[in-house]
C-alpha cells in the first residue's frame, strides 16, 4: 500500500462522510449488524477468496506463518456474529435501537447520536483490534478513516472489500489508508475533522495522538499491556495437567505471543498433587505439539538475535543452577524436501524459582514460576498492575473469584479461564472501558 497524500486523506474524509449521510438516512442498526455478521461468516469458509488472499498477502508484513494466519482469521471472525454484535450494542447502550429512535431507558425516552467521523489509528500485526474497531464504527453508521499498521496493511483493506460484496453502501463508509506515523502533517489532516479517535499503539504514541486530536473529539486510546496466568494447586492433578497444558500452550503461542492478551508467565501454586516443574514439562510438550500444527512465523534479524541471547543465557545458568530449567524446540532440522521443520528457537519454556515477574522477549518464550499462593502473586505484580490486560486462571472457582476481586482493586481489567485468554467476547471491556458507550452523545425526550 502506497503512502497516502494530504489530498488523498482529505478526499477519503469527504467521501466517507457523504456515504455516511446516505446510510444514516435510511439504514437501521439491525441491517448493519446483518451485513457485518454475514461478511464475518464468509471469512470462516476455508475456500473464501478473501481469506485465501489475506493469508497469501499477510505473511510477509505480519511475519506469521500460513497456519497462524488461518488461526487468526478463525479467532477474529469467529467472534463476530449477529448475536455478539447485538449483545455488544444492547450491553453498552441498553438497547440497540437507541441509534435509530428514542427508546425508553428507565423513566426517560433517550436516543444516542454517533460521531459523524471516526479516525482509527491501528498498530501491530494482530488483526483483531483493527477489524473490531472498523465494526464498531460501522455499527454506529459513522464515517471511518482508517490508518492501517505497517505490520498489517492487509486485513483492514481486504475486510472492507469483502464487505463491499455483501453491502457496498456500508463499505463506502470506510477508507483504509497508510502513511508513516512520523509524517505529522498527514496525521493531523486525518485527525483534524474527526469527532472521535480510536488509537492503538505504545504509550508514547497514544499520548502523542491525544495531543494531535481536536480538543472536542472523543479519544479512545489503547496502549501497551501485558498478561500472565495462575494455576492453583487444586488444578495440578494427573487428570487435569494434559488438557491444562494444551490450553496454556494455545494462549502462549497464538499470534506468536505478540498481543496484549499473550501471557508472559504462568505462576503455578505449590503443594498440589504435582509441582510446578511437572507443569513446565507438560507445557513444553504441548508447545511442541502446537508448533507442529501451527508453526511460529519468521523472525526479523533483531528478533532472532534477541531470542537466541535470551534463551542461551538461561540455558547457561540452568547448567549449574538447579533452581532453573529450560525446555526448548530441538536444533535446526531440515526434511528430505529441504523444508525447515525446526529453527532451533521455535518455542522455549523456562522454569525459574524466582517469584518476580519477568517479561518474555516474546515469540513463544514463556516462564513457569512457583508460588506459595495468590497473595505472593499480588505482591509481585503490584507495581505494574495497571499495565495488566488479562489474567488467566485455573480453576475458575471461589478462590479464583476472590483473587479476581483483589486484581480488580489493583486495576486489572479481565480475568478468565486459561485457554480463553486469546478469546475475549466481542462485548468485553477492552482496557476496562466501554467500546461504544464513550463514543455516543445522548438526547433525552421529556
Amino acid at each position: 500500500m502506497m503512502s497516502a497524500t494530504i489530498e488523498q486523506i482529505k478526499e477519503a474524509v469527504s467521501r466517507t462522510c457523504e456515504a455516511r449521510e446516505r446510510v444514516r438516512q435510511h439504514r437501521t442498526t439491525d441491517s448493519v449488524i446483518t451485513a457485518l455478521a454475514q461478511t464475518a461468516k464468509n471469512w470462516l469458509d476455508p475456500n473464501n477468496p478473501w481469506r485465501k488472499k489475506a493469508i497469501e498477502q499477510a505473511m510477509a508484513p505480519t511475519g506469521f506463518s500460513e497456519a497462524m494466519l488461518g488461526e487468526a482469521i478463525d479467532l477474529t471472525f469467529g467472534a463476530i456474529n449477529y448475536e455478539s454484535l447485538g449483545e455488544l450494542l444492547d450491553r453498552e447502550l441498553g438497547n440497540r435501537r437507541v441509534l435509530d429512535e428514542f427508546c425508553l431507558r428507565g423513566r426517560v425516552q433517550s436516543r444516542a447520536t454517533a460521531p459523524r467521523l471516526i479516525t482509527h489509528v491501528l498498530a501491530g500485526s494482530i488483526p483483531v483490534p483493527g477489524i473490531v474497531s472498523i465494526c464498531i464504527g460501522l455499527l454506529m453508521r459513522s464515517a471511518n478513516v482508517v490508518k492501517v499498521s505497517s505490520r498489517d496493511p492487509v486485513f483492514p483493506a481486504l475486510f472492507v472489500e469483502s464487505l463491499r460484496e455483501v453491502d457496498a453502501e456500508l463499505a463506502d463508509c470506510v477508507a483504509t489508508l497508510d502513511w508513516p506515523r512520523g509524517e505529522l502533517a498527514l496525521t493531523q489532516t486525518a485527525l483534524g475533522d474527526a469527532d472521535a479517535v480510536i488509537a492503538y499503539g505504545d504509550d508514547h504514541s497514544i499520548s502523542a495522538l491525544r495531543q494531535l486530536a481536536p480538543a472536542g473529539a472523543k479519544f479512545l486510546g489503547y496502549g501497551h499491556k501485558i498478561s500472565f496466568a495462575v494455576i492453583a494447586k487444586e488444578a495440578m492433578t494427573a487428570e487435569n495437567i494434559p488438557q491444562l497444558a494444551q490450553a496454556a500452550a494455545f494462549d502462549a503461542s497464538v499470534y506468536d505471543q505478540q498481543g496484549c492478551l499473550s501471557p508472559h508467565v504462568f505462576y503455578v501454586e505449590e503443594r498440589g498433587q504435582f509441582g510446578p516443574r511437572k507443569f513446565a514439562a507438560a507445557l513444553a510438550e504441548a508447545m511442541a505439539a502446537y508448533q507442529a500444527r501451527v508453526p511460529r512465523g519468521q523472525l526479523t534479524v533483531e528478533e532472532a538475535a534477541e531470542l537466541t541471547r535470551f534463551r542461551s543465557g538461561y540455558e547457561f545458568r540452568a547448567s549449574s543452577d538447579k533452581r532453573l530449567g529450560v525446555w526448548g524446540s530441538p536444533a535446526r532440522q531440515v526434511d528430505s524436501d529441504g523444508q525447515v521443520n525446526s529453527t532451533g528457537n521455535d518455542w522455549t519454556v523456562i522454569y525459574d524459582d524466582s517469584p518476580s515477574f519477568i517479561p518474555s522477549c516474546l515469540n513463544r518464550i514463556i516462564f513457569v514460576k512457583p508460588t506459595d499462593g495468590y497473595k505472593r502473586i499480588l505482591d509481585c505484580i503490584q507495581k505494574f498492575a495497571s499495565s495488566v490486560s488479562t489474567v488467566g486462571v485455573a480453576p475458575m472457582n471461589e478462590r479464583a473469584i476472590a483473587f479476581a476481586a483483589e486484581l480488580a482493586r489493583m486495576g486489572v481489567h479481565r480475568v478468565c479461564p486459561i485457554g480463553q485468554m486469546q478469546r475475549p467476547p466481542l462485548s468485553w471491556h477492552h482496557d476496562g472501558r466501554p467500546n461504544l458507550a464513550d463514543l455516543v452523545s445522548w438526547t433525552d425526550l421529556g
